[in-house]
């Protein structure tokens, strides 16, 4: 588990490093979207080995993901629970569409260092 700073300026920078190894070469990391309902960006199973050999670098463009566990409508609405909890799915209407699309809400970017 890494837990990092939080993004206080938009656009900013937040980094962190790890360690992984062979053992492990797929990276799983989100991050809130503060003070969203239950919003969330991030990557799942990113192989950081590819074809035996390690990455120098790779950049995801983050899209917005809801988590079903929180009714609110807006980026700053009030808690509202959602009972029972609905499926994790991806934003893509209101509020974060416009003109029907959904602009990206960042990037990581993973950079080996030796």
């Amino acid at each position: 588990m890494l837990s990092g700073d939080a993004l206080s300026d938009s656009p900013g920078t937040v980094s962190l490093e790890f360690d992984i190894g062979i053992d492990f070469p797929l990276v799983t990391l989100v991050t809130m979207v503060a003070p969203s309902p239950d919003w969330f960006v991030g990557v799942t199973g990113l192989p950081l080995l590819v074809s035996s050999q390690w990455v120098d670098q790779v950049v995801v463009t983050l899209v917005p993901w809801d988590a079903g566990t929180d009714s609110g409508t807006t980026y700053d609405s009030a808690n509202a629970r959602t009972l029972p909890a609905a499926t994790i799915h991806r934003l893509a209407g209101f509020p974060v569409a416009v003109n029907g699309t959904v602009a990206s809400f960042g990037t990581m970017t993973f950079t080996r260092k030796r």
